[in-house]
């Protein structure tokens, strides 16, 4: 009895083809993507405080603790440039980001970047930039902040970058503010929010714009974390080609996939964690 082979051979082929279309699909999704880790601190100070200052003894601890396992500073256009363009990275790339504009990031956390060979992104209030005294209570701004004139030796060195904290979007109900950071308003039409960000946008670049800082406005930290994809989207508009939150989570970022740039998770480092537990933290 003469067999028929032609069916198990379609089934066969048509087997072989699946596990090609799934090994290509991992290699897109997986194998071509990259691990980034986003690190945020804010204030340094020999008076720390649990969450948001770290003494400068502590951040050189973690910074050398990161060059010594590898990891490779990378900036925001580098990490925009492989993802919208496939540009390489190197190996075990962070990025390091600054929140707020305080005057320690250039005294204090720059020259201990700088000897290690790595670079941080500082997100700037605007509207606070350089300022002695604060615009909306007149008090004196404590800590202070630096200005971009200050920040421009940084800069030209490259060990550190000037993006956006929003000019004037830093506020909650609690403080003052007419808003809880970006986020919408009740009863605040969609015309009127995407306008109030996009203002918003407008006035950062404003601020910026004349400093000499070398790249160009395009990244952006939400204040307090709080986002919607709603904000995203307006801010993509406003030209903010990479997007931060407070989330603690490592990013996976695909090159030439712009949307894996969008509300970037990023782990907040603090006084009491050693060097060896950031590590474990982001590892």
């Amino acid at each position: 009895m003469k067999r028929n082979w032609k069916p198990l051979a379609l089934t066969v082929l048509a087997l072989l083809l699946a596990v090609q279309m799934m090994d290509a699909a991992w290699l897109t999704w997986f194998g071509g993507s990259c691990r980034l880790p986003v690190l945020m601190f804010h204030h340094l100070s020999d008076t720390p405080n649990p969450v948001t200052t770290v003494t400068p003894e502590r951040f050189l601890e973690q910074m050398t603790a990161l060059k010594d396992a590898g990891y490779h500073a990378v900036t925001v256009q580098q990490v925009i440039a492989y993802a919208e363009e496939g540009a390489p990275l190197p190996d075990k790339p962070v990025l390091i980001t600054l929140d707020d504009g305080y005057a320690s990031n250039l005294t204090s956390a720059a020259p201990i970047l700088e000897e290690l060979g790595l670079c941080a992104t500082v997100f700037v209030i605007g509207v606070n930039e350089g300022e002695a005294v604060s615009p909306h209570t007149g008090k004196p701004i404590t800590p202070p902040r630096f200005s971009y004139e200050e920040a421009l030796p940084w800069v030209e060195k490259g060990v550190i970058d000037v993006q956006s904290h929003t000019y004037d979007l830093h506020w909650t109900t609690a403080e003052g503010g007419s808003r809880e950071g970006v986020l919408r308003r009740d009863g605040e039409s969609g015309a009127e929010y995407r306008e109030v960000l996009l203002a918003d946008a407008r006035m950062a670049a404003r601020r910026r714009a004349g400093h000499c800082l070398l790249t160009d406005l395009e990244a952006l930290a939400y204040p307090y974390g709080y986002f919607s994809r709603e904000a995203d989207q307006i801010f993509l508009e406003a030209g903010y080609r990479l997007t931060v939150t407070t989330q603690e989570f490592v990013n996976r970022i695909y090159p030439s996939k712009s949307n894996s740039l969008r509300m970037l998770g990023r782990f907040n480092v603090n006084q009491d964690m050693t060097g060896e537990f950031l590590l474990q933290r982001i590892g």
